[in-house]
């Protein structure tokens, strides 16, 4: 062993190899209290040692003498790093690296796999190292530390636990680790959890109750509410999920529903969850977090189902033309029949029957054709009696005949400034609701009314319109909603059918329409008795046609407005990301380019267009700085800003300058850069 020693000594030693050869380490004398040995290279409670420039022990502290089991009076002038080297032999390299750094402060971990040939008796042991770099020398300081979580978990404590100074630490740790979580937890959108094995909580966020209805202090209380709240059609999924996590001890991403135990009200939910093992492989649960997707969900099944509705149309429409082409050659043909037959003859009662079925035919082929007109989006004045009408038309050729349909309108009309396809299919979803309530039969009323003051309500989704008002009103005979139900009946997904049955995103666009409209939808029902639905618009001024156009505020709500679109160039590193960060918060779409070649290309990119190109760098990257003219020769339609790091005009290229539409000098503010970048990228009045 003394060779491969003085060697890696050499290696250490800030000295040239020509040197004197550096004497081996001490060998260790029997010390007074050789019994406490085995706690002391265990657990070192803060040894210093004060170095000269070569690495030579000046003075060493007690603490760190008996850990290296020397006696501390022999030790000034030896050289420290072999002594330490000795300990450590498999970290040569690292401790080589840590002794030779120019940095003023430096540390370096130690633990037993760096302890080659240690007793057993300290097979469990983790090290601080730290140095400090001072004029004559250098001060040292090795200190035990607490092992990593995951190691302490398969531990004995008590090994650890024994002295002050790591209990002292284990509760430091505790505290910071609680101080982390709980900002995180109070600031984070989503729900952050630790389980268990069972898949008991031993943590969870405050935000799981909004989800599942069950509070986060309930949670950790009951045993196993967990596969409680999963959709029963997504439990066996994720049970393969949990199952793949444990035995891979890779992260994995599923989605499932969980169902609000009180409400019923059905979340998406996007987990990411990690199986957390001890060092021997014991499984000791999982951590995650679960996002709700809701809506992102809602906006995939739509994207999923447009492209089928619309070749679906193309063909309806094509086939409803031809069959009304039929229709009317039959009709036709019964007509001059019927019209050379006298009222008694055998034929005249037969063709007058296929006549009113063929006019009845053509009706519902100009329905289907009707409901093709216009698309959402097109904004109108209606009155609220006519699309009352109309609909109801169609809706009493669609229900079942048991159900008798009432209409109750007002005198006159009833003007409204709305989107009548959305209105249409807000209004045939009341009714198919209605008639589902009403499986035995029952009566389905539709009432228009105009209010100058609104009535007392309860359950209300939107915004109380402004008065003077107008207000179709649905109501049925059907078996009520559950009064737990009438809050959750307009949330996404929400539907008291069976699986396969429903969307339950009838009364969920029901409510974006009054919102979209300035409105609001109410809701009264008594279970056994029948549900009532209001549906509230401002009556309209006249003006709203004209502020939209013009942008000012009308009922229609403004189109939004665009966010400006920068790609940000420049060197990887604090900077550029202080100033997209900067960016963003005022407002700018902002993509990053890590090189000239990556701006050009996400400029260039086809579906999108930016407004203009920010170059933040510095006298190292110069190459960033020629992308000004690059733009300019490809004639890309975006503006340049460039920006060099305590650079100003003078100091650099006039080329570069000259195709740079603003350059930003160093002694500019903050908020004066973003007001300079704001003109340049509005368009001229």
């Amino acid at each position: 062993m003394a060779p491969k020693i003085s060697l890696a000594v050499t290696a250490l030693s800030s000295e040239p190899k020509t040197a004197t050869a550096v004497e081996p380490p001490p060998v260790p004398h029997p010390h007074p209290h050789a019994a406490a040995l085995v706690s002391i290279r265990r657990w070192l409670d803060t040894g210093y040692a004060t170095l000269d420039s070569a690495g030579n022990i000046l003075q060493l502290s007690r603490p760190l003498a008996d850990w290296l089991e020397l006696s501390a009076e022999t030790l000034p002038g030896k050289p420290f790093w072999p002594l330490l080297l000795a300990r450590f032999p498999a970290a040569a390299d690292a401790l080589r690296e840590f002794s030779q750094a120019p940095a003023p402060f430096a540390q370096l971990s130690l633990s037993s796999a760096h302890a080659g040939g240690a007793p057993a008796e300290a097979a469990r042991a983790w090290f601080q190292l730290e140095r400090t770099l001072h004029p004559g020398g250098s001060v040292v300081r090795l200190n035990s530390v607490l092992p990593p979580a995951r190691d302490l978990a398969d531990a004995p404590w008590e090994e650890h636990l024994r002295n002050e100074s790591s209990r002292r630490d284990l509760f430091v740790r505790l505290l910071r680790a609680e101080s982390q979580l709980e900002n995180l937890t109070q600031r984070w959108p989503g729900v952050i959890f630790s389980q268990s094995a069972d898949f008991t909580f031993q943590f969870v966020s405050p935000q799981i109750a909004e989800l599942t209805g069950i509070p986060a202090a309930e949670w950790r209380r009951r045993l196993q509410p967990f596969w409680q709240v999963i959709h029963e059609a997504d439990a066996r999924d994720l049970q393969q999920q949990c199952l793949r996590a444990a035995q891979t001890g890779e992260r994995v991403t599923s989605t499932f529903r969980v169902r609000h135990v009180h409400t019923g009200h059905v979340t998406y939910v996007l987990e990411h969850r990690q199986a957390i093992r001890s060092t021997g492989g014991l499984l000791l649960g999982y951590e995650g977090v679960w996002l709700d997707i809701t809506r992102q969900t809602i906006a995939e099944q739509r994207l999923a189902s447009a492209a089928w509705k619309e070749t679906l149309g193309l063909i309806t429409m094509g086939l409803a033309h031809d069959f009304s082409n039929s229709m009317a050659g039959i009709q036709g043909l019964s007509d001059s029949f019927l019209a050379g037959l006298a009222a008694d003859h055998p034929f005249h009662e037969g063709l007058t029957l296929i006549l009113r079925n063929a006019r009845h035919a053509t009706q519902l082929v100009r329905r289907i054709i009707s409901l093709h007109h216009g698309k959402i989006g097109e904004w109108n004045y209606h009155d609220l009696n006519e699309i009352a009408r109309d609909n109801v038309d169609l809706v009493r050729l669609t229900l079942p005949r048991r159900i008798e349909i009432r209409t109750e309108l007002a005198a006159g009309q009833l003007p409204v400034y709305a989107d009548a396809v959305e209105f249409r299919q807000v209004i045939i979803n009341l009714a198919l609701n209605a008639a589902h309530a009403m499986p035995e039969g029952g009566t389905l009323t539709f009432h228009t009314s105009q209010h100058d003051t609104l009535p007392p309500l309860a359950h209300i989704q939107g915004l109380r319109p402004r008065l003077p008002a107008v207000c179709l009103t649905v109501t049925d005979t059907g078996c009520g909603i559950k009064t737990s139900h009438l809050e959750a009946i307009f949330k996404p997904f929400f539907t008291t059918s069976a699986l396969n049955q429903g969307s339950g995103l009838g009364l969920y666009n029901a409510r974006l329409f009054v919102e979209k409209h300035r409105g609001m939808i109410s809701v009264e029902s008594v279970e056994g008795v029948g549900t009532v639905f209001r549906v509230w618009l401002p009556l309209p001024n006249f003006y709203e046609a004209e502020t939209a156009t013009s942008g000012g505020a009308a009922s229609a709500p403004p189109p939004p407005i665009a966010r400006r679109q920068l790609v940000l160039a420049g060197p990887a590193g604090q900077l550029r990301s202080a100033t997209a960060e900067r960016l963003r918060v005022a407002g700018y779409y902002v993509a990053n380019a890590r090189s000239p070649r990556d701006a050009l290309e996400i400029l260039t990119a086809p579906g999108h267009r930016f407004d203009g190109l920010v170059i933040v760098t510095d006298r190292d990257h110069p190459n960033f700085c020629d992308l000004p003219g690059e733009v300019r020769q490809r004639a890309l339609p975006v503006k340049t800003i460039l920006q060099v790091l305590g650079c100003g005009a003078d100091d650099l290229d006039p080329r570069w300058l000259a195709a740079t539409d603003l350059f930003i000098p160093p002694e500019l503010s903050g908020p004066d850069i973003l007001a300079r970048l704001d003109q340049l990228l509005s368009p001229p009045t």
